[in-house]
């Protein structure tokens, strides 16, 4: 029901709001949130990593490019002529709308597509993406 749906993201959008507004009392000066989603689309359905961004937010726009870019280049040093399909968006979405900090939202792959589950189930891979990510933070 999109009821339940909403009161689920208004119960996550105040929960990172509280964490925003209490670790900004407390003088942090860089907060971003980072929302990591599994789609479900068709099993035939293979997608790269995609990164949106709340398009009035200029520091979720240059987190979301600096992510998109540091894991397009991770792709290419490791895993040389696969390719990398993934994309940079502004997006409306709820997460990114209503929430406090900078956010970027990846959507991370096809829960439906084997190929895409390994990327989220196998350890070394789910590693691999966490230092990406880690790398791409450090460089805001």
């Amino acid at each position: 029901c999109i009821r339940d749906r909403v009161k689920r993201l208004n119960q996550r959008v105040e929960s990172i709001n509280a964490l925003y507004r209490k670790h900004k009392k407390k003088g942090a000066k860089f907060q971003r949130m980072i929302v990591i989603h599994i789609d479900s689309r068709s099993e035939g359905s293979r997608v790269d990593m995609f990164f949106y961004h709340y398009g009035k937010s200029s520091k979720g726009k240059t987190m979301a490019n600096t992510m998109y870019l540091t894991v397009k280049a991770k792709y290419d040093q490791y895993q040389k002529g696969r390719g990398y399909k993934g994309t940079v968006k502004s997006r409306n979405l709820h997460m990114l709308r209503k929430s406090l900090p900078a956010g970027v939202y990846i959507e991370l792959g096809n829960i439906q597509n084997p190929a895409d589950q390994k990327r989220f189930t196998v350890v070394e891979n789910r590693e691999a993406m966490a230092k990406w990510f880690a790398d791409a933070l450090r460089k805001l």
